[in-house]
């Protein structure tokens, strides 16, 4: 049945496309055979689910699809447009033989959601079969979608037997009970049923647009009907829907092997037996597909965190530290799917700077007084309020971190995993972050270096590996990063000169460095700030008192690290910074790329990268791309610009005849800034590379010296 539902342009239709263009994330599509009569079952958390998601199955997999919906939404005009969609009411007394029908002969599809009602506070147990929890009772999941797939498909097999044997009694009795017109035969192919979960994230309450629009469809308005709107509205608009749909069930093939275990049993083969035995059985294993296949998130990991941390009171880098760990902890049981928030740059958690999925929770958190702010970074866990379920159709918007929450318990293996994270002390899980960074760092680096390995070009991989200088005993750090076309060879002396002296040092590698010029090549500068966050995030867990610096474009990042952290930095550090070139392919060859390309192009020679020669070629690339270039220049930039938000304490070091940087770029930093305590420092070299090579020590000293006054004068402050 291809109802209007799909060809429909209503304004109701028409939204809801275009947010779920937005916001619907398929996977498993490979798991659907569409071909075969298909009974999808999933779980159940919203009210929209059962007249979206066969919306979603269509447009997005092909596959007609019909659905069960509440008896109590089929009021008023909402009434008439899911009769138009071929939903049917749950009193609808002809239900099971409509479902039936279809499947037998394959016309449509349907979707059912076995726990039998929206679960809303997603507290759900297993025992011997899964127990939904209310704050009035229990329920166990219902067997109804598992009888009506097995039935569906002896229902076949008795009908072919009745076309085999001429009983055309039987054929027309059953005809007429399940609806299927004379033109119509059964499907070829075996039922199956695919389980399907769903998973919103975020979930926040709050005002939003549909709450108003719900009442031209929807009258009266109820408080539970309004907070079905608050909740769902908010997730229509502004979550990320991610429907996953695991590997199908072949009903006839589980059938035959359910005969051939009861047989091994010596256990009898009634019709009784084989009902009860497994409609149970099959239930509690797609039930049992539906929830593992949850998308665990940051919310998920946030709420576990809270639920399990031993202290009253938490600071906010405690918290994130926490957090990351905890993520680590469960994608290393490589069981669950997880998300991109806990997948994806989870270390830019722990980088002063805002962090969209942290702030968001935890301003959700704060709303809902689970958390309460004490001070600067100092929070208390509410026990109390984080422990209320409420009511069952208020606790969505009254502890939606109770509901987020309750949706991972389930798992044990998960829960375990973060208890046992949390049962470290605050000091070793940031060094056990820190490590984790590190090594993951590293990984990267390997995995460029072999990709991009040529036997003739490649240098030592140590050249180009990102490398830190730790010890324990030492209580200050500093995030250092090379130049352009360089490697972290380039700052090693430096480092280790500074280490020697009681600083911990973290070496970055800027990505597509260290490898070969093709790899920087398709490289941005924006990952090249990434790499500098990833070692500012690794020094952060170790370090009570942290610089930031970098040499030529690695000033740049440092400079802009400075800013984007709210100068939350102790201080500044930057050595023949690259704020302007002499190099007049930058200042001419970018600018007017374009033109050049186009008069080149006559002549079937495109200028895609220049040769340089470098004064340290053993660490530095020869072959200068455009690319590279350009995003050099969208760099500084970026960098001119904020160069007034920079206040923290800020030491500029350049040669006075550097062929490479313009020396007076030191002077418009120096004057550009707005640190109340700014050094320059002109130092008379005719070479950029002055943190290698004669003189170097003068460099070196001046940076030191420039820690330890800083570090000073906070201790006599």
């Amino acid at each position: 049945m291809k109802n209007i539902f799909f060809n429909s342009s209503s304004y109701l239709v028409g939204m809801m496309e275009s947010v779920l263009k937005t916001n619907i994330h398929l996977h498993g599509e490979e798991n659907l055979l569409k071909d075969s009569p298909t009974l999808f079952v999933s779980n159940h958390f919203t009210r929209f689910e059962t007249f979206v998601m066969p919306y979603i199955i269509d447009t997005y997999a092909h596959m007609s699809v019909r659905s069960l919906a509440d008896h109590s939404i089929f009021v008023g005009s909402f009434s008439k447009y899911l009769d138009r969609v071929g939903t049917v009411s749950t009193q609808n007394t002809q239900r099971n033989e409509i479902i039936l029908g279809d499947l037998m002969t394959g016309r449509d599809n349907w979707i059912i959601y076995p726990e039998g009602m929206m679960v809303k506070n997603k507290k759900v147990s297993k025992d011997k079969g899964f127990i939904l929890h209310t704050d009035k009772q229990d329920f166990t999941v219902r067997t109804g979608s598992a009888t009506l797939a097995i039935m569906s498909e002896l229902l076949k097999q008795e009908y072919r037997q009745a076309q085999r044997e001429g009983d055309i009694i039987k054929i027309r009795a059953m005809r007429e009970k399940y609806r299927i017109s004379s033109e119509e035969s059964m499907a070829y192919k075996n039922s199956i049923v695919v389980p399907v979960n769903i998973t919103y994230t975020p979930i926040r309450p709050g005002i939003n647009p549909l709450m108003s629009l719900g009442k031209s469809f929807l009258e009266p308005i109820d408080a539970r009907l309004n907070e079905e709107l608050e909740i769902e509205g908010n997730i229509l608009l502004d979550s990320e829907i991610h429907i996953r749909f695991d590997k199908p069930i072949d009903i006839a093939e589980y059938l035959y092997h359910i005969h051939k275990k009861m047989q091994d049993l010596n256990q009898p083969l009634s019709e009784v037996l084989i009902s009860s035995y497994t409609r149970q059985d099959l239930t509690t294993r797609f039930m049992d597909a539906i929830y593992k296949n949850t998308l665990i998130n940051f919310d998920h990991i946030f709420a576990l965190v809270l639920e399990y941390y031993s202290k009253e009171f938490v600071r906010s880098d405690e918290l994130k530290s926490a957090i990351f760990l905890a993520a680590k902890a469960v994608g290393s049981l490589k069981t669950y799917h997880l998300h991109h928030s806990i997948t994806e740059a989870l270390y830019k958690l722990l980088t002063d700077e805002k962090d969209p999925w942290f702030e968001s929770v935890l301003a959700l958190a704060l709303e809902q007084k689970v958390l309460v702010h004490v001070e600067e970074a100092l929070y208390r866990i509410d026990r109390e309020v984080f422990e209320d379920e409420h009511d069952f159709h208020t606790i969505r918007i009254k502890n939606t971190l109770r509901v987020i929450l309750n949706e991972v318990s389930l798992f044990s293996s998960i829960t375990q995993s973060v208890k046992d994270t949390l049962q470290k002390s605050a000091h070793d899980i940031k060094n056990e972050v820190f490590y984790a960074i590190c090594k993951s760092d590293e990984k990267r680096y390997t995995k460029d270096y072999n990709n991009f390995y040529s036997a003739v070009l490649s240098k030592p991989k140590e050249i180009g590996a990102p490398f830190v200088l730790y010890d324990p005993a030492f209580t200050t750090g500093l995030v250092l990063s090379h130049g352009y076309k360089s490697s972290p060879s380039e700052i090693k002396e430096l480092s280790h000169y500074l280490h020697e002296r009681g600083i911990n040092v973290y070496g970055i590698r800027l990505q597509g460095h260290g490898t070969l010029s093709e790899d920087m090549r398709d490289s941005t500068w924006e990952e090249w700030y990434d790499s500098f966050n990833r070692g500012f995030a690794a020094m952060r867990q170790v370090s009570e008192k942290l610089f930031v610096a970098g040499f030529s474009t690695g000033g740049l990042l440092a400079i802009l690290a400075t800013v984007r952290k709210l100068n939350k930095v102790e201080g500044l550090i930057v050595i023949n910074a690259a704020l302007e070139l002499q190099d007049i392919r930058v200042n001419y060859v970018v600018p007017t790329l374009n033109r050049l390309n186009d008069f080149l192009s006559l002549f079937n020679a495109d200028l895609e990268y220049v040769q340089s020669e470098p004064e340290f070629p053993e660490f530095n690339y020869t072959r200068n791309y455009i690319k590279s270039l350009n995003q050099l220049n969208e760099l500084m930039k970026v960098c001119r610009s904020s160069l007034p938000l920079v206040t923290a304490p800020t030491l500029i070091v350049q040669a006075d005849n550097d062929p490479v940087v313009k020396p007076e770029s030191a002077q418009k930093i120096m004057e550009k800034i707005s640190s109340k305590r700014k050094d320059l420092k002109m130092l008379p070299f005719s070479r950029h590379v002055i943190v290698l090579g004669e003189g170097k020590n003068e460099v070196f000293e001046r940076v030191y010296a420039f820690i330890q006054s800083i570090a000073k004068a906070d201790k006599s402050g």
